[in-house]
């Protein structure tokens, strides 16, 4: 069952179905839509933190989209491979970086 700071209080829509609608192919563009998405929504958690976890997700995508046109294509993918396998959960390095910049 979808919790509810998933779902829309008027039509309904889950934020999922949103996501797939508009950005099923990207992933960070697609997170960062989910979590403005509920932002101040989830019980405990404040919309700041929503909000700056979106922002990580689309500096990321700026990230990979300025990589991707660069000569440095393969670079950056071994890069964040090799980061990515140095965690047990990659996204684990990105709410960090999101928590550093709040201190």
């Amino acid at each position: 069952m979808t919790p509810k700071y998933y779902i829309g209080k008027h039509k309904r829509i889950e934020a999922f179905d949103v996501v797939l609608d508009f950005q099923e192919d990207n992933y960070n563009l697609g997170t960062a839509i989910t979590y403005l998405l509920r932002a101040g929504k989830k019980p405990n958690n404040p919309m700041a933190q929503d909000i700056k976890k979106a922002i990580a997700h689309l500096e990321r995508e700026l990230e990979h989209i300025a990589q991707k046109s660069s000569h440095n294509h393969f670079e950056y993918f071994e890069y964040h491979n090799a980061s990515a396998k140095s965690h047990t959960n990659g996204m684990e390095v990105l709410y960090q970086q999101v928590n550093q910049t709040q201190d």
